[in-house]
């Protein structure tokens, strides 16, 4: 058995343990010691992961590196909230689709049925989006090279050299972008018009920092369709806009919503988001009986 063989073998095993075996602990330690050694020289590797889709991944990128050991994203429970939570029919938004992670694990939850809209500003994540789109089977996903905000206009988006950068901003938080880039920003209430889309029923929103611009873009979403919205709030990334969590919570509140976070793998009521332990929030609507209903399926309301 050649050396290169060897190591394709026990890299195959190592993934496996990582992605497959049901013990956790020790998974970190030994990924930080071993994935250098094992990860392939091929930068580009096409994969199919745990969530019933395939994509193409960049190893260049430490994320997507994770991914391809694990066989999952970080945010697997968050994954795990959408796929419980949409349903036949629906449809979903993701707002910072990055590489279209969360995209395809709607969209095989929702077996083509419903639809998928997609906007990512970033030049080479957005060619990255529509690549493992067109490795899957989906034909009810839409994509727009956008940024959503509170205002049509332009802006510059801020990222790190030509990796599909899941940190790209509109507003950097205190470290010297690598790479500059100018985009298109829409508010989602008038591109919902001017698109003809049907509104969402659930919304993820991941956009370091310009989350709060985003909602008060979809205040008429918020008021008229109430959809289920699960929104990144890191403390560092808002301030840097010019926002906080506190602000979130007051302008969510306002609408009704109730918020919840992770907490040892479960989700949990939580009054204060600044309290909040992860920097990912789902928020729901108590007063709408659907809502109740579905969120019923991951946590306990009484």
């Amino acid at each position: 058995m050649s050396e290169n063989r060897a190591k394709a073998t026990v890299r195959e095993i190592f993934r496996w343990y990582l992605s497959k075996f049901p013990l956790r602990d020790g998974k970190a330690y030994f990924y930080e010691l071993l994935h250098s050694r094992l990860t392939p020289e091929t930068r580009l590797v096409t994969v199919r992961l745990d969530k019933g889709f395939t994509m193409k991944l960049d190893l260049k990128d430490a994320e997507q590196q994770k991914v391809y050991f694990f066989g999952h994203y970080h945010e697997r429970y968050e994954a795990d909230l959408v796929r419980r939570l949409v349903e036949p029919g629906g449809v979903f938004w993701d707002i910072g689709a990055n590489i279209g992670y969360f995209s395809l694990a709607a969209a095989a939850a929702l077996e083509n049925s419903g639809q998928i809209v997609a906007f990512e500003p970033g030049r080479v994540a957005y060619e990255r989006l529509l690549d493992n789109i067109s490795l899957n089977p989906f034909t009810n996903i839409q994509t727009f090279q956008l940024a959503a905000a509170d205002s049509e206009g332009e802006a510059v988006l801020y990222l790190a050299g030509d990796i599909a950068d899941s940190s790209a901003s509109l507003y950097p938080a205190g470290k010297e972008p690598g790479g500059r880039q100018v985009c298109r920003t829409v508010s989602l209430d008038k591109f919902l018009v001017e698109q003809g889309l049907r509104p969402p029923d659930f919304l993820k929103i991941d956009v370091e920092g310009a989350e709060l611009a985003v909602l008060k873009g979809a205040a008429g979403i918020l008021a008229d369709f109430r959809p289920l919205l699960l929104v990144e709030m890191e403390e560092k990334n808002l301030q840097a806009a010019g926002a906080s969590k506190a602000a979130i919570q007051e302008l969510l509140g306002g609408y009704g919503y109730r918020a919840a976070h992770l907490r040892k793998g479960r989700w949990r009521l939580i009054d204060d988001v600044a309290e909040a332990r992860g920097r990912n929030i789902f928020w729901f609507n108590p007063a709408v009986p659907k809502h109740r209903e579905k969120v019923g399926r991951v946590l306990n309301l009484s």
